[in-house]
């Protein structure tokens, strides 16, 4: 991992609801209305949150069709990860940049 992935990574986890949401969706897949009922923001907030942690390669989204209104829905689901960081490896992270 990079300097510029981790700080990625560190900016898209470094909210509440960015929190809840990949507590929710680590117990699977939820599509967007469903998601931001259970996370308790509007659906524009939502998305910015989404956006940065499908940036940060951590969740992805999936448009399914169906043959009833609404005919389409977005899905998203996260992706596994393990984060471990200390001081030491924050200071190893930086210094391969060099």
């Amino acid at each position: 991992m990079d300097k510029k992935t981790l700080a990625q990574l560190l900016d898209a986890l470094g909210n509440e609801h960015s929190l809840k949401i990949m507590a929710i969706l680590a117990s699977g897949e939820c599509f967007v209305s469903e998601l931001a009922k259970m996370v308790g923001i509007s659906r524009p907030l939502l998305y910015l949150h989404l956006k940065k942690l499908e940036s940060a390669d951590i969740v992805e989204s999936e448009i399914r069709h169906f043959e009833e209104p609404p005919y389409t829905k977005k899905f998203y689901k996260a992706k596994n990860f393990e984060l471990i960081l200390s001081l030491n490896r924050i200071k190893e992270i930086v210094s391969e940049e060099k």
